[in-house]
């Protein structure tokens, strides 16, 4: 996506304002800046000093809306680009680097005008009070995220004391975030951060100081939402929301803060959360779990935060509100489509490298065998993509014979590959860890658009348990012609899914008309059971009062079927469940004096399917000759 680039007049308008005459009419602030090594666009500075029952913490922002004013030039341009753009070298800034990098950044020893948030916390890290107020500020200090923690060590530092009081605040703020429930801000076990708005973050290196500015900007955004809607005053807040099908928050941060692998969280996230929006009306911020929240630290770099300046000025000053509902409404909405492209075009980007890197690498045989997991996934996915498997054959068999390749490789080679050899080496692979099927019929689910849902189907009864897995895929089930079975009723459903893959490959799969039911095989434990009770009850069974009595409706017919089996020394019935649109259809079957008897029962419950299913059973088993009884 193009952003507009700055005209001559705009960069000289930009040159020309000037600071001197707006500061000496303000209260000047202490404060020190706390940043990346890089960073130029210094907008907020913070200060804090011990009460007795508290602290009073100051966050000190550039106050970017006194220079820029509304309709100008530079004020349509910066809505135009919405906000910074950051990149591995340099940044494209919202505003002129006259302005983001020298006029209006608090740099260290430079008189700069500020909007000052005041807030006076009690010992729990409540908020007490908030002021808010035009200042300026000549920043004491520039501390790095390194320089700062190194300051925290050093007793001799003259801003350590300072800094040691920032840190245990920061602390505290963190901790009672935690507790009332907020996980955005806050690291997983695995060291993934989790920000203010549910996105992953994998940071090489983490600095105390980043606690210490995280903590304070997000105390800042909370409390000046707060002073906000405390005068009922529109302005971009930042709302945010989780979806329906999102867990308990309880259940979702112990997922969040635990799972230790960063794509299983991410997607997570996106199931579970909306994107953060702004907006004039005011619904909260889940992520955070805060009522009122808004971005207000960043306006050199952030449209968002400079509007909420411009609102927040008009109140200090008794004036009219800048804008309408409607146009706010429309601001957020311009900022949501403008951002979400920016993140499209950066993917496709970032995308794009790699695919050119992945096929470098499919270029170069010899140095497959040395790249990493990871790496060798992504080349292995290229190579698929690009229909040039053979490039990786060599080195996808070899890691296949030594079990390293992932699950998602897995699933690459037995679904997207086309190469049915190649499935069924990689099926042999998995015969002796079956429970891997399981996790890459999951995989396909999730990445196959046509398919819709897959489910087990079993029969009822005593082990050996047997499954079947049915897959549904454009609207029709298919399954495999054969079941699984194993003792453990977990481990014939791997089975049953390794079943499926094996004739998914072959193209083997059936539909669930032609699936085969086993007769239950009988133990010889059972079998010898049934001839001594042979031996000892010589002669004619008697009848049994279930068959001699009619049957009613609402009695148990499940039950009575199986005490029937019971009492004339059956094997107990199989049944065996099927899902249509809104119906179950279970199929009963069973072994009576030598004599299969089967029946369906279709209804919109499944219990309810099982019950018909019974009693279609035992009218035939009534009909029948009582010969086979006697």
């Amino acid at each position: 996506m193009s952003v507009p680039t700055y005209p001559r007049q705009a960069i000289a308008q930009a040159s020309n304002l000037m600071l001197q005459p707006i500061l000496w009419e303000r209260p000047q602030v202490e404060g020190f800046t706390i940043d990346g090594s890089a960073s130029q666009d210094l907008d907020d500075a913070i200060w804090i000093e011990p009460t007795r029952s508290g602290a009073i913490l100051c966050i000190h922002v550039a106050d970017v809306a006194e220079l820029i004013a509304s309709g100008t030039p530079l004020d349509k341009l910066a809505i135009a680009r919405v906000q910074t753009r950051y990149f591995a070298k340099g940044n494209d800034p919202m505003l002129p680097q006259v302005l983001s990098e020298d006029k209006l950044s608090l740099h260290q020893g430079k008189a700069r005008p500020t909007i000052t948030v005041k807030v006076i916390l009690n010992h729990w890290a409540q908020v007490i009070q908030t002021e808010i107020f035009e200042s300026w500020l000549v920043s004491a200090r520039r501390f790095s995220y390194a320089g700062c923690d190194q300051a925290c060590l050093d007793p001799t530092d003259k801003h350590h004391s300072i800094l040691k009081l920032g840190q245990e605040w920061a602390e505290r703020l963190s901790k009672q975030r935690q507790e009332a429930g907020a996980f955005g801000g806050f690291y997983s076990q695995a060291g993934y951060l989790i920000d203010e708005n549910g996105n992953i973050t994998c940071s090489k290196s983490h600095y105390h100081a980043q606690v210490i500015v995280q903590e304070f900007m997000i105390l800042a955004n909370h409390a000046v939402a707060q002073w906000l809607a405390e005068r009922d005053l529109v302005a971009l807040y930042r709302n945010h929301t989780a979806r329906v099908i999102a867990p308990e928050r309880g259940e979702m941060i112990q997922s969040l803060l635990t799972t230790g692998n960063p794509q299983l969280l991410r997607q997570q996230l996106m199931n579970w959360l909306n994107r953060a929006e702004y907006g004039p009306t005011l619904i909260g911020h889940f992520a955070l779990n805060l009522t009122a929240y808004c971005h207000f630290t960043s306006p050199i770099r952030r449209l968002a935060d400079l509007i909420n300046h411009r609102i927040i000025k008009a109140q200090l000053r008794g004036k009219k509100h800048p804008y309408t509902k409607l146009d706010l409404e429309q601001l957020g909405k311009h900022i949501y489509n403008v951002t979400l492209a920016f993140e499209h075009e950066s993917a496709e980007h970032h995308k794009e490298q790699r695919k050119q890197h992945y096929q470098s690498l499919l270029e170069q045989p010899d140095s497959l065998k040395q790249l990493p997991e990871k790496v060798f996934s992504r080349v292995l996915k290229q190579a698929i993509k690009k229909d040039d498997f053979e490039a990786i054959r060599t080195a996808t068999l070899k890691r296949l014979e030594q079990a390293t390749l992932t699950l998602q490789d897995l699933y690459l080679l037995l679904f997207c590959s086309g190469d049915p050899d190649l499935g069924q080496r990689t099926c042999d692979s998995l015969k002796d860890r079956p429970g891997e099927a399981m996790s890459i019929m999951a995989i396909a689910l999730d990445q196959q658009q046509e398919w819709q849902r897959f489910d087990f189907v079993e029969l009822e009864g005593k082990s050996p348990f047997i499954s079947w897995l049915e897959v549904q895929i454009e609207g029709r089930i298919w399954t495999t012609k054969y079941p699984a079975d194993n003792q453990r009723k977990q481990t014939a459903r791997h089975q049953a899914c390794l079943n499926w893959i094996q004739a998914h490959v072959l193209k083997k799969l059936v539909s669930s008309e032609e699936r085969v039911i086993p007769v239950r095989p009988v133990s010889e434990q059972e079998k010898q059971k049934k001839a001594e009770a042979a031996q000892s009850k010589p002669g004619p069974r008697p009848t049994n009062l279930v068959l001699e009595k009619p049957l009613e409706d609402e009695q148990n017919f499940v039950g009575l079927l199986n005490q029937l089996c019971q009492a004339m020394k059956w094997d107990y019935p199989a049944f065996e469940f099927t899902e249509a649109e809104a119906e179950f259809s279970c199929f009963c079957s069973i072994e009576a004096a030598a004599k299969r008897v089967t029946a369906i029962g279709t209804a919109t419950k499944k219990q309810q399917s099982k019950q018909l299913a019974a009693r279609d059973v035992l009218e035939q088993l009534q009909m029948m000759n009582m010969e086979i009884l006697i």
